[in-house]
């Protein structure tokens, strides 16, 4: 039992009579029988509380939609019930990908659409629950609104007869009853007839045209979202159901793929238990006779192999014994090992030193980026310096000699132009040197971050009363009438800068007779802050251009031929982000233009600690 041989033989002898293969192969077999129920199970689960969430959200449509807590405390206890299943249904399909027991790229397929329609499926059903939210029910959300407005009108209305009124609720009742937006036409006649009556007469009472367009604009805001929430025919809801009936479709066929894969295993595991074993015995016998008969022979050219390459490396020689024991078996390994460890010390040094090459590389790399960088910089500081500065600092220079040495000669009109004149280049130069030093702080990350609740609606007005001379001298109107008063959690005077900003670039686009309007609205944990104009507008290139540039040098002249530095856009984007938000733009030429951002409204975890 010495030699190699006879300890060949006798493992041989232990393995034909434990005939461990047999064995783990048997087990695995369970296993995999196991599985293949599993995944069956896996995928009922699946499919039962995807049913149900289904169930759940047509009683939410049918029925929660009516009810007071689904507006003030925005869930109802089948809205519960949907989320519930919604995040058991996502687990269930998690112990679908668990239970397979090999790689399937059918089933893989499978399950990766069926994981997307479902997402798809909880995001419009959100959307959906969202816009109903919106569209409210009785005395909530923009349904309460216009109610308010109307019955403001039926009480308070002067130059508007009552007949007037009942008119209006009539054509309001008969799109509600008949969902004919034909009503929604004759509505907006009719009211656009009595305004048009009312804004002609000086005398006709404000409070009525107000409430009167507030009654307007709430009622055509209610007919939008009921056309983008729909019904089984049209908007969200038919999406919804045609993703519902996809599902559908995509589970039964899973549930088939599944049972013909679990038929095939066991089937393939019965004839495979009977071979393999079959295999086992033989080759235990077989492999115990030819193996121990020939490992000699390999084992020998190992050691002439072992002893060439001690002989180029290390000029010595390993004398060869032909009888075979353990002890030289060992000896052997001891000469193998020792030539490895010194193979392995020279790769370990010239790894060491690849490292160190590499890393010195590395370092060349991020000093050539950040000398590049930096030269960038500089040029665009030194150009926005020679021209832009230049060029509003010679304007206010200009306007102040003028006014010096021709004082005696200038009339007190003339005086009070040229002092709005220089009000209006100092502004800018002011806005200039603002945004310039904005720019060049966030170019060197030197730009902290203090975040704090304030009032969104005091820094709007606080803008707009900033703007309005200048508004006034172009022709534009400036309006802005919160009906809220939310709060912000973010860097006030980060949202300072961008609502400057945004309010800047939407008079410098805008011309005589055009409007800017702001308005907040709020969501679940942010706000979102519109900035609308009736100005020039941009097209979908500008828009994009706008949006996905990284640089700071994009720039076109306004209305008046005002000119840009291009930072105050890039700054607005990259304080936003810094304040967990997104900044969004939709456009269209000659028809004007709308910009929004979001803020975090909520003092959470995620929003103190997310900070760029």
């Amino acid at each position: 039992m010495n030699t190699i041989r006879g300890r060949v033989l006798a493992a041989f002898f232990i393995l034909f009579i434990l005939i461990g293969p047999f064995l783990f192969f048997a087990f695995n077999s369970l296993k995999k029988i196991d599985n293949a129920k599993s995944l069956r199970e896996s995928v009922a689960v699946f499919d039962g509380n995807r049913l149900k969430a289904e169930n759940e959200f047509y009683h939410v449509l049918d029925f929660d939609t009516k009810l007071d807590s689904f507006y003030i405390e925005k869930s109802t206890q089948s809205l519960k019930k949907y989320h519930f299943y919604i995040h058991n249904s996502r687990y269930a399909l998690e112990d679908v990908k668990l239970a397979k027991n090999q790689a399937n790229t059918t089933i893989d397929i499978r399950l990766g659409r069926i994981t997307d329609d479902l997402n798809d499926l909880h995001s419009k059903v959100i959307h959906v629950i969202g816009l109903i939210r919106q569209k409210g029910f009785k005395n909530f959300g923009t349904i309460g609104e216009m109610r308010k407005s109307i019955h403001a009108l039926e009480k308070e209305a002067k130059g508007v007869s009552l007949a007037e009124i009942l008119q209006m609720r009539r054509k309001e009742k008969d799109f509600f009853l008949r969902n004919d937006y034909g009503y929604v036409a004759d509505l907006n006649i009719h009211c656009n007839n009595i305004l048009a009556r009312l804004e002609s007469n000086p005398k006709a009472d404000k409070q009525t045209i107000k409430l009167l367009k507030a009654y307007q604009d709430n009622f055509n805001l209610v007919v939008n979202l009921t056309r983008e929430i729909g019904d089984g025919d049209s908007g969200g809801i038919q999406e919804i159901q045609d993703i519902h009936n996809g599902l559908n479709a995509k589970v039964e066929k899973l549930y088939s793929i599944v049972d013909a894969d679990s038929e095939i295993m066991i089937g393939s595991i019965k004839s495979y238990l009977v071979l393999f074993f079959s295999i086992t015995v033989l080759f235990a016998m077989l492999s115990a006779f030819v193996f121990s008969g020939h490992i000699a022979k390999p084992i020998q050219k190992l050691i002439t192999d072992m002893d060439s390459i001690a002989q180029n490396n290390f000029q010595g020689q390993l004398k060869k014994d032909k009888t075979i024991r353990i002890e030289e078996i060992d000896k052997l390994t001891g000469t193998y090992n020792s030539l490895v460890g010194k193979i392995r010390g020279q790769i370990s040094t010239l790894s060491e030193k690849n490292k160190t090459l590499s890393s010195l590389n590395g370092k060349l790399v991020e000093s050539e980026n950040e000398l590049k960088e930096a030269s960038r910089i500089k040029d665009k500081f030194f150009s926005i310096i020679s021209h832009d500065l230049r060029g509003h600092t010679g304007n206010v220079l200009s306007l102040a000699n003028i006014l010096k040495d021709d004082k005696e000669k200038l009339g007190e009109e003339e005086k009070g132009l040229f002092i709005k004149y220089l009000s209006d280049a100092s502004h800018n130069l002011q806005m200039l040197l603002d945004n310039l030093l904005n720019w060049a702080k966030t170019q060197m990350n030197d730009h902290e971050i203090s975040k704090r609740m304030f009032s969104m609606g005091d820094v709007i007005e606080k803008n707009v009363a900033l703007f309005r001379e200048n508004a006034l001298r172009k022709g534009v109107s400036l309006h802005f009438e919160p009906r809220t008063r939310p709060n912000a959690y973010a860097d006030k005077n980060m949202i300072d800068f961008v609502v400057r900003n945004l309010l800047s670039n939407a008079l410098k686009f805008t011309k005589n007779g055009d409007t800017i309007t702001f308005d907040v609205l709020e969501h679940e944990g942010h706000l979102e802050i519109l900035v609308k104009d009736t100005g020039i507008g941009m097209d979908q290139k500008q828009q994009e251009a706008l949006l996905s540039s990284t640089k700071e040098n994009y720039s076109t002249k306004g209305t008046d031929n005002e000119e840009g530095t291009g930072l105050g856009f890039a700054i607005c984007k990259d304080f936003i982000r810094r304040n967990s938000g997104t900044i969004n733009i939709e456009s269209e030429l000659n028809k004007g233009s709308t910009f929004s951002f979001t803020v975090p409204t909520d003092l959470t975890r995620d929003s103190i600690l997310k900070v760029s």
